[in-house]
């Protein structure tokens, strides 16, 4: 499946496999701004201290969030537990109209992937 920006205030998700598109992700301005406001005040500035941060993609109208992780965390053995204990439950926290935190990312291509530092 690949992922593009519609150019319509929406996200479209094409199968490369069958040439159609699924229907186009309708955007909730409000949330896309108040989830926009947290990564940029709160998560970049703590995934920076590990050279990572998190681009929003989209936030629906459905209440899901599409997010892209990059930097130190693409590929990076830790990405679950900073998605799903950090990023996912803060986003929850604040805005508990969202449904669903959906990572795009390709963490295989990353520069170090999956790569778990070893214990001292």
């Amino acid at each position: 499946m690949s992922c593009c920006d519609s150019g319509h205030g929406g996200w479209n998700a094409e199968p490369e496999d069958q040439g159609q598109s699924a229907p186009i992700v309708e955007r909730d301005p409000e949330l896309y701004g108040k989830v926009q406001s947290l990564l940029d005040e709160e998560i970049n500035p703590s995934l920076a201290y590990h050279g990572g941060f998190v681009r929003l993609l989209e936030a629906s109208k459905d209440s899901k969030v599409f997010i892209q992780l990059g930097g130190g965390c693409q590929g990076c053995g830790m990405v679950d537990v900073t998605l799903k204990y950090g990023i996912e439950t803060l986003l929850k926290e604040r805005f508990p109209q969202i449904t669903e935190v959906l990572d795009t990312t390709d963490h295989a291509s990353g520069r170090n992937p999956y790569y778990t530092p070893s214990r001292i």
